[in-house]
């Protein structure tokens, strides 16, 4: 009985245990059916691109007549430089453009007419140097329809046949001087000298011919600005140029350069208009730096709305800097290398701005883009220019 109950007790047991096992080989195999048939989410990784910022327009900020040649410059790089975006463009009476950058540090480059107004106006906040690359001359823009200039005209035609400084040759300037300043029929166009350097460097012209030719500087100045019907003035010599063309009243433009007469006197000629200009002997009109000592035999004073200024003579220079926040600093650079090579140096010459080679700089020599500096100096390495310059003794 013992021996049957045992046999029992066996089986129960095997059966337990086989229904345990059977159990868990099953559970296995039906997991591992269900991981054969499950996909696991992809895990992926997203990388986040910055977007490419596009470079700020390249506008430029430059004295009125600067225009033509500049704007030849602009056609050219967008040549050279096709990727450049082109920002409209303002040309000005040079402290208007300066005084605007001041006021929107929208222009990543700027040019003057002197060596005065960028550093008077834009240092040492907006910009800490700049560079002198070209040198003009002042002359005179002539009204041929009117008597007054037709006789002008005839005596400067005269003049140039004549031997320079000899008493034929000094006597015919004096009665040039003489229809453009004491005839009492004639009236002059002339710029503002708080807003176009050309405003002053005509009354230099004027000093310096009164005393080159009648030794008293103050001749002809007297007898145009002492007399206000004796001159009209304008913000710039664009104004002039209107007015000249609209009212013939004004015969002599003296406030004039050639960088501006060339273009200018062309297109209104292709208008219908007789109009020309005449050029000046080399110590008289600020364009011959050989002559520096002998302009800075005179100044000029200027009072207007309650503000004076004393300006010095000296010779038209033309001079450029690349703002400290120029919206597009490249792009400066790469004008400034288009100006200083022979394409450049043509287009210059093309409108009557001598090139100055290498340029000349003033303030913070260090500040210049190194891929500039093979094309100019310090003004230390050329202390003869220094006089032409702010903060230095004639």
């Amino acid at each position: 009985m013992r021996r049957s109950v045992s046999l029992w007790t066996y089986l129960v047991v095997g059966l337990v245990i086989g229904l345990v096992v059977g159990a868990g080989t099953g559970y296995y195999a039906a997991q591992k059916r269900v991981a054969s048939t499950t996909t696991t989410p992809a895990v992926t990784t997203t990388s986040t691109k910055t977007p490419a910022v596009a470079p700020s327009p390249f506008a430029v900020g430059a004295a009125g007549t600067l225009k033509f040649a500049f704007t030849g410059l602009l056609n050219l790089m967008g040549y050279y430089y096709p990727g450049v975006t082109l920002g409209q463009p303002l040309f000005a009476g040079s402290g208007e453009v300066a005084r605007e950058e001041a006021t929107t540090q929208v222009f990543s480059l700027v040019a003057s007419a002197d060596t005065t107004t960028i550093p008077s106006v834009l240092f040492p906040n907006y910009a800490n140097y700049e560079i002198a690359f070209g040198v003009t001359q002042m002359v005179i823009i002539v009204d041929l329809e009117t008597s007054a200039g037709k006789e002008v005209y005839s005596l400067w035609r005269q003049a140039q046949q004549e031997t320079p400084f000899s008493a034929q040759w000094n006597q015919t300037w004096r009665e040039i001087f003489n229809v453009v300043a004491l005839y009492p029929n004639t009236t002059v166009g002339v710029s503002n000298p708080f807003t176009d350097p050309s405003g002053y460097q005509a009354q230099c012209v004027l000093k310096l011919a009164g005393l080159a030719f009648m030794n008293n500087a103050s001749y002809y100045w007297d007898a145009v600005y002492n007399h206000v019907s004796k001159y009209q003035m304008r913000n710039t010599e664009i104004d002039l140029l209107t007015l000249m063309y609209t009212n013939s009243s004004v015969q002599f433009i003296l406030s004039a350069y050639t960088s501006n007469a060339i273009p200018q006197t062309q297109y209104y000629q292709q208008k219908g208009f007789n109009m020309t200009y005449i050029t000046l002997p080399p110590l008289i009109n600020l364009g011959n730096l050989s002559y520096v000592s002998f302009y800075h035999k005179v100044n000029v004073t200027w009072t207007e709305l309650g503000k004076t200024e004393t300006f010095t003579c000296n010779p038209v220079v033309y001079t450029v800097t690349i703002p400290l926040s120029a919206p597009n600093q490249q792009a400066a650079v790469d004008f400034l290398l288009l100006l200083f090579s022979p394409a450049g140096q043509n287009v210059l010459k093309e409108y009557g701005i001598n090139p100055i080679v290498p340029g000349v700089v003033y303030g913070n020599y260090s500040a210049v883009p190194e891929p500039l500096r093979p094309f100019v100096v310090p003004l230390a390495n050329v202390s003869y220019l220094s006089s032409m310059f702010p903060g230095t003794s004639p």
